[in-house]
């Protein structure tokens, strides 16, 4: 059977048609798959245009069924019409559809309600950060009676399994490879790592992809690194056949790092167990939900515009305070009496819309302000951590909550504190640290693990220590504290001077 990546294009040519309800007409066509989406391409139409036209006029298909030429089953899910062609000439009046879908599954005639007892996805990258590999090398120097040799070697890494009571699955990690070449003359190994999903009873694929999309967030907060599935294959229950998910993902980026080094953190250097750290994220998701993705987001994006990148990062972790910790000055209870005693001092003469206005600020009373959020979520980390990532005396910097109410409130009593240019990125550094950091504290991450992290050998962790040394250096201009190396000059003539 062939295998298909969801980065990769691919055309699948067959008759079509819509189940149950033109099943009669089968229509030739191409379906392609590329940039994330699915493009049907009839020399017909499901729907015949006849009578008045209108403009948005848009029809939807909740399934459409192929067979290719290559005799595969294929279905396309919620296809949308995208436009109808029309042409006239010797043969009359043609006309022709396109549509397009976020679904693909190749293998079987599926619909969006059927249920799966199964899912796979294989995630770039996973293999590395497991930390678990199937492919071993040895090398034997030459020697007298023995020959140079180079040995590779593919052994089956067992699979990990275990509960997630919170959704009622199990989550089954497992390792893979695929060669290619000739041995005669050259040959490629590619290892690789996929997640299972097997839930105690089979779910529809809207439930698969919310689990999937937790699974990823994880993964991705904890590496450092996009870590979204490239291939999705599911099973379909009492030992129906295996189908392949072509899909349109929210988060379609993937892990490029090749070495353990490039990872914020691995999974061996977490501190905890695979099997905790996936059960306390799944705990707790439901209350970190919009946050974290808003997280990942601006954590996954590169070359975003300066004030667009801190505005993003200050609300992921205003947001993230929301959802976790307590956030107001009295009890709902209290401060009822309180917003009454001030809507009831409102002055009587003026415009209603003013009185308005007054009142809705009055309704936010009561909440904590940004700069007590920021503390509040500081004080979770412990005081070296928070000084390495913050600078300083691991204190919120005054400058990013001036900034941010300058450019949310354009508040004229902050804008000499605001940052701009290279100082605004250098805040964006200790943000992004400090958010991932957060996150990591939430589901259980020791305080050492993180602190290790903080100083290892990633390139965000380097650039961190980096700013952490430029700083020092200028509080302490003649310390020798971070030096890269230390360069002393016995002799200050030339070489030449010194022959002459």
């Amino acid at each position: 059977m062939t295998t298909y990546s969801i980065p990769n294009p691919v055309e699948l040519i067959g008759e079509w048609t819509v189940p149950s309800e033109s099943e009669s007409l089968k229509i030739p066509g191409a379906l392609s798959w590329s940039s994330q989406r699915a493009t049907l391409t009839l020399q017909n139409s499901f729907s015949p245009l006849r009578g008045a036209v209108h403009a948005g006029n848009m029809r939807t298909y909740p399934a459409v069924h192929g067979v290719t030429t290559g005799s595969e089953y294929v279905s396309m899910l919620q296809a949308s019409s995208a436009g109808t062609g029309m042409s006239f000439g010797a043969a009359g009046m043609r006309q022709s559809e396109r549509l397009i879908s976020s679904w693909a599954i190749v293998g079987a005639h599926v619909f969006q309600e059927t249920l799966y007892s199964e899912v796979s996805i294989r995630i770039p990258g996973l293999q590395l950060w497991l930390c678990r590999s199937c492919l071993s090398h040895t090398l034997t120097a030459p020697a007298e009676g023995v020959p140079f040799s180079l040995n590779y070697r593919l052994d089956s890494v067992p699979e990990e399994v275990f509960e997630v009571p919170n959704i009622s699955s199990t989550f089954v990690f497992g390792y893979g490879w695929s060669t290619s070449g000739n041995a005669r003359a050259n040959i490629s190994i590619e290892t690789s790592a996929y997640l299972r999903i097997r839930p105690n009873t089979s779910k529809d694929l809207e439930w698969y992809f919310e689990q999937i999309g937790k699974a990823t967030t994880l993964l991705s907060l904890v590496s450092g690194s996009p870590m979204a599935p490239d291939q999705v294959s599911a099973k379909l229950p009492d030992d129906g056949p295996d189908v392949q998910i072509l899909v349109a993902l929210r988060e379609a980026k993937y892990c490029s790092f090749k070495n353990h080094h490039d990872f914020f953190m691995l999974r061996d250097n977490a501190g905890i167990a695979l099997e905790e750290i996936i059960n306390r994220w799944f705990e707790v998701y439901d209350s970190v939900a919009m946050p974290s993705q808003l997280a990942l987001s601006v954590l996954n994006s590169e070359m975003l515009w300066l004030h667009v990148e801190f505005l993003s990062l200050m609300q992921a972790l205003e947001g993230l305070h929301r959802s976790i910790l307590p956030g107001l000055y009295a009890t709902e209870e209290q401060y009822e009496g309180i917003k009454q005693a001030l809507s009831n001092a409102i002055p009587k003469h003026i415009a209603s819309d003013h009185k308005d206005a007054l009142r809705a600020r009055i309704k936010y009373g009561n909440e904590i302000s940004l700069r007590k959020r920021l503390a509040a979520l500081v004080e979770r980390l412990p005081v070296d951590t928070r000084k390495h990532i913050l600078g300083g005396n691991g204190s919120i910097p005054q400058s990013w909550v001036a900034t941010r109410n300058y450019y949310t409130h354009w508040d004229e009593a902050s804008k000499d504190a605001v940052l701009d240019g290279v100082e605004m990125h250098r805040a964006h550094v200790r943000m992004r640290h400090l958010l991932r950091a957060l996150y990591l504290n939430l589901i259980g991450i020791p305080d050492i693990a993180i602190a290790n992290s903080l100083q290892n050998t990633c390139n965000e962790s380097q650039y961190l220590m980096q700013l952490n040394s430029m700083d020092h250096r200028r509080q302490n201009p003649k310390s020798d504290a971070g030096a890269i190396m230390n360069i002393s000059v016995n002799d200050s003539a030339s070489p030449d001077e010194s022959l002459s």
